[in-house]
């Protein structure tokens, strides 16, 4: 399995516990503003978040398709400021899918973002190999286009349909970044 802890320069990665799902849904919920360019961050229940936590927690393997991970994203003084969900070997074997990034809007714009992506992909790479790295963002999300963008996710895998979610239009991107040890 992924570690279920580690740090970076100044941070720390960790799994939630089964009795953190509120927490969890607190951090999501510190994004809610961006629900007019992403309908990804509109109003979960807190059982999808129970349910993200009980998956993570799983035995999985190197091998096996699809094995998702979700890690809380501390700081070094242990206030949690967001999490990261993987799915390693989706959507084929030997790829990283990063489903979402959460960051509370205090710890944004200060380079916290490039340390996750850069620390989450050397451990993934130190336990399994992986040839390339991918993740969808919604094009009026221009905030995070361009972060992703700087991560050097610069290729664009396709352009899915318009999806049509809270009465509004999004516009869904496949971006990707080759990675290897």
């Amino acid at each position: 399995m992924l570690p279920s802890y580690w740090e970076s320069k100044r941070l720390i990665f960790s799994t939630f516990d089964t009795t953190q799902a509120e927490l969890a849904k607190s951090l999501f919920d510190s994004n809610h503003q961006k629900v007019a360019y992403d309908h990804t961050f509109r109003d979960w229940p807190i059982a999808e978040y129970q349910a993200l936590i009980s998956k993570s927690s799983l035995p999985k393997n190197p091998d096996d398709l699809e094995a998702f991970y979700l890690r809380k994203i501390s700081t070094q003084e242990g206030e949690p400021i967001g999490y990261i969900q993987l799915e390693l070997n989706f959507p084929y074997k030997g790829c990283l899918w990063i489903p979402m990034l959460c960051l509370i809007p205090d710890y944004q714009c200060r380079g916290l973002g490039k340390e996750i992506v850069d620390s989450v992909l050397d451990v993934a790479l130190e336990y399994a190999p992986f040839d390339k790295a991918m993740l969808n963002v919604y094009v009026e999300n221009t905030d995070a286009f361009r972060f992703w963008y700087k991560q050097g996710f610069n290729h664009i895998e396709q352009f899915d349909d318009t999806e049509h979610e809270l009465g509004r239009e999004y516009h869904c991107i496949v971006l990707s970044k080759g990675i290897s040890r």
